[in-house]
């Protein structure tokens, strides 16, 4: 009897379980070559698998169980991916492996949700689009007046769909899909500003990884914001010689740590002015160290020596894997910070005039 009672618990125990609420993934995707699809997931910063499928014909089959909805990417291969909001529902993508951008993904209300809303912002992409040609267009003519002009033109539409995005996110403390649009358009946010949003989440939306990421990088803004103490750390110069940062501000009267790379565009554009500045106002105690995110030495070290950039530069040559990305919460550059003679953080991103006026008040 004993043991009739048990079987009993166990075989209920099996139909719960069997029960529990499941997700499956159904693909179609023409052209695509046989092989193993993945369902991933960033997750502090890595990639992890939730379940993976072989593919034969373009068609395949992910199977799971999530918490909470929240975002995943279908993987096909380097660099093929399809972005999902997964659920458990029973989940349908189909599309053409050489347009992914256009696949069609049903069966999910939080993915009709985040395409109901870029479709608010597709005519702003177009008009973008269209302006960020004929910006390309005049700056290879050198026509600096247009181009000055297209950028205004281009930063107003930015913030008039970055508008769109805020308001959904603040208007929306439920959905599953807002803390995904948070990621979207926190680059260059401060800790507060996030943490504003955060709050207006729901219980269980703070239950997804979008969140509990977005969570994770208040708490390393906070630890690096303006009165602490800039974290310290150790990298390569140009030469191969280790160099402390904490050695570089002692030294100094006040030191800019400039986040920077030879493939962006803006850090270049910036490097004059942070030249200029140096020039100024070295000799009264103002230092710089430059913190390069490249992969390739060749390029860097041309770059520096294209811009004259003199001062301190270190790299551990990772990219966006440089180790000082994770410490100091560097997600978008040029990025830079303003320390003392202690190491503690006076300012953050001043770039331009707002640099000069800065180190000129402080050196006055």
């Amino acid at each position: 009897m004993k043991n009739l009672f048990y079987l009993i618990i166990a075989a209920t125990i099996l139909v719960a379980c069997n029960q529990a609420p499941k997700f499956t993934i159904s693909g179609n995707i023409e052209g695509l070559a046989d092989g193993t699809v993945y369902l991933k997931q960033r997750v502090a910063g890595e990639s992890v698998t939730l379940d993976s499928a072989k593919s034969v014909g373009g068609k395949f089959e992910l199977k799971g169980s999530v918490t909470v909805p929240d975002q995943y990417a279908v993987v096909l291969g380097e660099r093929k991916q399809i972005p999902v909001l997964v659920e458990n529902k029973a989940i349908q993508i189909s599309g053409k492996a050489d347009d992914l951008r256009n696949v069609t993904i049903t069966g999910s209300a939080s993915q009709d949700e985040m395409k109901a809303l870029d479709a608010k912002s597709a005519e702003l992409n177009v008009k973008m689009k269209d302006l960020y040609g004929k910006y390309q267009e005049a700056k290879k003519a050198g026509n600096q007046t247009e181009v000055a002009q297209l950028e205004k033109q281009l930063d107003a539409l930015d913030s008039t769909q970055t508008a769109i995005f805020k308001n959904f996110v603040t208007g929306s403390p439920n959905s599953f899909v807002a803390p995904v649009i948070l990621s979207r358009i926190q680059y260059g946010m401060e800790a507060d500003e996030i943490q504003s949003y955060l709050t207006k989440f729901s219980p269980e939306v703070l239950k997804s990884t979008s969140a509990k990421t977005l969570v994770d990088r208040v708490n390393v803004l906070q630890s690096v914001s303006v009165g602490k103490i800039a974290p310290d750390f150790t990298q390569n110069d140009s030469i191969g010689n280790p160099v402390k940062l904490s050695d570089v501000y002692s030294k100094h009267e006040y030191t800019l740590i400039d986040f920077w790379a030879s493939w962006c565009g803006p850090c270049r554009g910036e490097n004059p002015n942070v030249v200029a500045v140096w020039k100024d106002y070295n000799a009264k105690g103002f230092h710089v160290m430059g913190v390069s995110y490249d992969t390739d030495k060749a390029k860097w070290l041309k770059a520096v020596a294209s811009d004259h950039l003199t001062w301190t530069q270190v790299s551990d040559l990772k990219g966006w894997s440089n180790a000082t990305a994770k410490i100091y919460g560097i997600n978008s550059i040029p990025a830079n910070l303003l320390l003392d003679k202690t190491g503690k953080i006076i300012g953050k991103n001043l770039r331009g005039e707002k640099l000069r006026e800065k180190i000129a008040e402080l050196l006055k």
